[in-house]
């Protein structure tokens, strides 16, 4: 089987407002992208996750949400000690057991990696998982792992909608956005179908947000404008909040 393989970069809590990492381990990139060319090949990108406390630390992760286009399928997630476990292990893929690392010593570090098939796949598609990171129940780290087929490679800038990840949708109490940092985004706005401006998002990470959504907001379809620095709409979406 032809795989590509993405070793995660791992980026603070997605939110509206600064997050930092979680103080006893350190993550070296914010979030991880790579392409599948067609015709397949095997990519790695290496982020490393390091235990910077002075004591050993365990690594609680599970999956929080997944995303695949058609013709994308997970293959296995591996954690910064070397376990890997398929996407037929019980619990993994919809995201109901969290999964324990092996003890990590100061100064140790390891990678998340996780492989995807995109070779059934057609061009301009996507896979996105996230993962949900903590350690000795301390504040969760998302780990946001996005695939693309395209023909030309990585994108570099957003210049369609397809180009953002949106999950999920429909949605209940949140929605996730993770865009290219090129991209600039500085606000995410909701209008409903009559137009009415209902919620407006100032974001501070320059490469994923999530939108909580406030409890006068009710159940329906809405509209996400997407806008940089300067103001530029720079994609729009529609989202259903059950």
């Amino acid at each position: 089987m032809k795989k590509f393989s993405i070793i995660a970069g791992l980026i603070a809590t997605m939110g509206l407002s600064t997050s930092a990492y979680a103080d006893v381990f350190k993550l070296d990139k914010d979030t991880s992208k790579t392409a599948w060319i067609p015709g397949g090949y095997t990519v790695d990108i290496n982020i490393k996750a390091t235990n910077t406390s002075t004591s050993s630390i365990v690594l609680d992760w599970r999956v929080s949400a997944l995303n695949l286009d058609a013709g994308w399928t997970l293959g296995s997630v591996c954690e910064p000690s070397g376990n890997c476990y398929s996407a037929t292990t019980t619990g993994l893929k919809d995201g109901t057991k969290t999964f324990n690392s092996a003890a990590m010593t100061p100064g140790q570090f390891g990678n998340f990696k996780v492989d995807y098939d995109g070779d059934a796949a057609s061009n301009n598609t996507k896979a996105t998982l996230v993962l949900d990171v903590s350690s000795g129940g301390g504040a969760i780290t998302k780990a946001v792992f996005v695939g693309y087929k395209d023909a030309t490679g990585i994108k570099t800038s957003i210049i369609k909608d397809n180009d953002i990840a949106i999950f999920p949708n429909p949605a209940n109490d949140y929605v996730d956005v993770v865009y290219s940092p090129s991209a600039d985004v500085k606000s995410i706005a909701f209008y409903n179908l009559i137009g009415k401006l209902v919620g407006v998002y100032k974001v501070t990470n320059n490469s994923s947000a999530r939108c909580d959504f406030s409890s006068d907001m009710p159940s329906g379809i809405y509209v996400m404008r997407i806008a940089d620095s300067k103001g530029n709409v720079i994609a729009t979406k529609k989202i259903t909040r059950q």
